[in-house]
């Protein structure tokens, strides 16, 4: 997998998977991380971990992670 680039664009899109709201964290268009109502966030890509909640999150890129997977 490649690092990320620089400069990326992030977004946060809510998506109702059957009754319940889902939070997806993308970068450009990859969902890299989801979380559902209440809970912790769920990586979709290995390397990335998403902490915190809306207004602001952190996101960490560990390129060791993502090349062991």
């Amino acid at each position: 997998m490649k690092s990320p680039p620089e400069h990326f664009e992030v977004t946060i899109e809510i998506v109702k998977e059957g009754d319940e709201p889902v939070m997806y964290v993308k970068i450009g268009e990859k969902q890299i991380a989801k979380r559902y109502s209440g809970q912790n966030w769920i990586s979709l890509e290995p390397g990335y971990t998403v902490h915190g909640s809306e207004p602001t999150i952190t996101i960490e890129y560990n390129p060791d992670a993502a090349r062991s997977q």
